[in-house]
């Protein structure tokens, strides 16, 4: 009989993919890790990966129910990521037999956690423009606020958000929070307040977003909620860009509605006026870029791929139905 065939097309654990490859040959199923399909072109996607029982994800295009009936062989999907925004219809991949899999661990948000805390250091005592300064010879120096004994709001409190708010206590602030389904014995332990919407704009000294892009989500903090914060307030996005409406943010930085941002992605509509303007920083989606999360975020995204190609079922399933 054959061994099952798993095939590495996500960017990021193509970088680390070559380490898991004994383990995974030992685990009797064949794995292939290079960069021979294009993750930007689903049909390169589906025409690359025909004969193989897994994938592991995300790609950087949306997956419809096209892509399963595509792929009759396919077994599993396993995302190595704590998001699964990627998938329109998981009900599609349940119709053609196909189980969904996500590796929320524990490093990848820590690592998400870290960069946050370093966008709002940045953005709050705007040390990129100072360094960019000194470069072009100028030594002048502004004046910042501080971080210490402020209200931090947290916008989401997942994984990545609760990594967020321990890392405040160690600055003393006070942090509130919003969430939809909230760990109560973490706000409790960690003596976060639970807040309305409204009152964690409003509130918020420094507010950091941590929400899944669906389609509630998506533009969340527009023209109306950036209106609603102090105006020596920062914003950082360390999620998904589309949760912030960009233009209404670029406005409410002209305008001076809000003094800074800080957003982990490349701007999709302001690009070069976001990317220019003296109060807002912007990275290429850095979060999960550092070592220790990109190999556990793999091992995780690998071990549920082998769970569900040795027949077991891994913890995280996107559509559970599959195996009704």
């Amino acid at each position: 009989m054959a061994r099952p065939r798993l095939r590495v097309i996500n960017g990021t654990c193509l970088e680390v993919a070559e380490e898991f490859q004994g383990w995974v040959e030992s685990q009797g199923i064949e794995l292939v890790a290079n960069r021979e399909v294009n993750p930007y072109n689903v049909e390169e996607v589906i025409e690359g990966c025909g004969d193989f029982d897994g994938i592991i994800g995300p790609f950087y295009c949306l997956i419809t129910s096209n892509f399963f009936e595509a792929l009759p062989r396919l077994k599993v999907l396993s995302l190595a990521s704590s998001g699964y925004d990627a998938i329109e219809d998981p009900m599609a991949a349940s119709r053609a037999g196909v189980v969904i899999t996500w590796a929320p661990v524990r490093e990848g948000a820590e690592v998400v956690a870290d960069m946050t805390w370093g966008l709002l250091l940045a953005t709050v005592r705007r040390i990129p423009q100072h360094y960019q300064l000194l470069q072009e010879g100028h030594y002048g120096r502004s004046i910042s606020p501080s971080v210490y004994d402020k209200t931090l709001g947290i916008l989401g409190l997942g994984n990545i958000g609760k990594a967020v708010a321990r890392r405040a206590i160690g600055f003393d602030m006070e942090v509130i929070a919003c969430d939809t389904n909230p760990d109560m014995e973490f706000i409790r332990h960690h003596k976060v307040q639970l807040v309305s919407f409204e009152d964690l704009l409003s509130r918020s000294d420094f507010l950091s977003v941590h929400l899944r892009l669906t389609r509630e989500t998506q533009n969340i903090i527009g023209k109306e909620e950036l209106s609603l914060m102090k105006p020596a307030a920062y914003l950082v996005n360390t999620a998904r860009v589309e949760l912030v409406n960009e233009t209404h943010l670029l406005e409410a930085l002209e305008q001076g509605v809000i003094a800074g941002a800080a957003i982990d992605e490349v701007p999709r509509i302001e690009t070069d006026r976001l990317l220019n303007h003296p109060n807002c920083i912007c990275t290429p989606h850095l979060g999960n870029r550092a070592i220790e999360g990109i190999r556990a975020v793999t091992r995780g995204a690998l071990e549920n791929a082998i769970e569900v190609l040795h027949g077991n079922r891994p913890t995280h399933v996107l559509n559970p139905e599959v195996y009704d």
